[in-house]
């Protein structure tokens, strides 16, 4: 199963083809629901949807009868024009799906503004890719990081794509506009995040990739790291890869540059999901690909155990003076159909920030909702506020997207609809809505992508 679908996601709606809408990942059946489409919402500031945007909530269906979503959103600072990055359906097989909004809410469908009618798929591969990161380069490029499909929807290899402007491949990256990576075995491979890594000289920006893959017996981290014409960077780990071995099937799921100094900060999973023993897992890695052993953790390597059953860590913003904040799941429990939002602040040398959250939470932060909650996105307001996007449900309640805002110190702000939380039933078509990718804009205006 693709870790980056399954976990990012939510098990307990878990975008796989061969099982969406038939089963949870406790084996139990499921009401089939209507396909899902790529959505887009926006909320105020103060965490009411921004009606200026297309009425607040836009949901854009392109293959009538396939399940779409959205795993990553990105800004255009030029223009404020927004991308949403996931997966459609084209002539039968999973395609990268990218859609451009303008500022307003309304597809991006001018005449050659981008691709058709603000939407351009991509077929990769001969059972389909899904787009998982998406980034936008200082020219106006498009870089999209996915993984390639296997017929069961597992990962099998690790593509990039970049795209210009308006939405055609750039064939100066890699000859035809995409690269593609196998590692190891060359099954249960998969992307997860990307990051531009800035340089002095702006023409040397390098592109990372960060993962997992199957490299003996168990599932290792994995980064790549490309030149911007999508060669490997043979600086990087000596190959352009660095696989990262540790005790038990890990993944990285989420990757952020520090811009002080170029390091490379990695947050995911570590344990077996079979016996619930999985805990997040903090990695900091040298510019050249080494593990930072002298400052960060043990070894370059912090594990927290955040509570009981799975957790994981699925995404990370980095602050101004240095912390390091992580968002992701805690006591998943499929059997219960459990699960709480986390959130965990680390010091720039990966020590936990006792003085996070409430008395006693001891910089873990965990948060019910009351069912299985999900938070997969996590982004920074100028004020240092932290918002949290992902998903909510229970037996009584179909899945719905759920926005979480704390203050600067880790408590719920009271100031974000009261009590520091917004959940918003799907708009449309399909029942069941998620908010996989958060954005703050300069406005203070709050992007959420996923599915409806």
């Amino acid at each position: 199963m693709n870790r980056k679908t399954s976990w990012r996601l939510g098990m307990a709606f878990p975008l796989v083809l061969a099982c969406i809408g038939l089963t949870d990942c406790g084996g139990k059946t499921t009401t089939t629901i209507p396909p899902t489409a790529i959505a887009v919402k926006r909320y105020l500031a103060g965490g009411a949807l921004d009606a200026s945007f297309s009425g607040g909530a836009v949901a854009t269906k392109i293959d009538p009868s396939g399940f779409e979503y959205a795993l990553a959103v990105a800004r255009q600072p030029a223009d404020g024009k927004i991308i949403a990055a996931g997966h459609s359906v084209l002539a039968g097989q999973g395609a990268i799906a990218l859609v451009r909004y303008n500022a307003d809410g309304s597809l991006d469908s001018a005449p050659g503004s981008f691709g058709s009618g603000g939407i351009v798929r991509t077929p990769v591969g001969s059972d389909g890719a899904e787009a998982v990161a998406v980034a936008v380069q200082a020219d106006g490029k498009i870089v999209v990081a996915g993984t390639l499909l296997a017929a069961d929807a597992s990962g099998k290899g690790i593509v990039l794509l970049r795209y210009n402007a308006d939405g055609t491949l750039d064939t100066s990256f890699g000859g035809t506009g995409i690269v593609t990576k196998a590692i190891g075995t060359g099954s249960d491979t998969a992307a997860a995040a990307l990051a531009l890594q800035p340089a002095v000289v702006p023409t040397d920006v390098k592109i990372i990739v960060a993962g997992h893959a199957l490299t003996n017996t168990k599932t290792d981290i994995v980064l790549l790291r490309y030149n911007l014409d999508g060669t490997p960077d043979l600086t990087f780990g000596g190959t352009g890869l660095v696989t990262t071995a540790l005790s038990s099937d890990a993944a990285a799921l989420a990757i952020q540059v520090q811009p002080a100094d170029g390091k490379i900060v990695a947050a995911g999973s570590v344990g077996n999901f079979s016996n619930s023993s999985m805990d997040s897992v903090l990695l900091r890695y040298n510019t050249d690909g080494t593990l930072d052993t002298t400052t960060f953790g043990v070894n370059g390597i912090v594990i927290t155990d955040i509570g009981s059953g799975n957790n994981f860590a699925n995404s990370i913003v980095l602050q101004p003076d240095g912390n390091i904040v992580v968002a992701g799941h805690a006591n998943v429990n499929f059997l219960l159909d459990t699960s709480d939002v986390a959130l965990l602040r680390y010091s720039a040398a990966g020590a936990l920030e006792t003085t996070f959250g409430e008395t006693g939470q001891n910089g873990k932060v965990v948060t019910s909702l009351g069912g299985f909650d999900n938070a997969f996105s996590v982004a920074l307001q100028p004020d240092l506020k932290i918002v949290v996007s992902g998903n909510t449900s229970s037996a009584s309640s179909a899945i719905r997207v759920a926005v979480l805002r704390f203050n600067a110190t880790g408590t719920l702000d009271t100031t974000f609809d009261t009590d520091g939380l917004v959940t918003t039933q799907a708009t449309g078509p399909s029942t069941v809505a998620s908010g996989n990718a958060v954005l703050v804009q300069p406005d203070g205006s709050i992007v959420v992508a996923g599915y409806d």
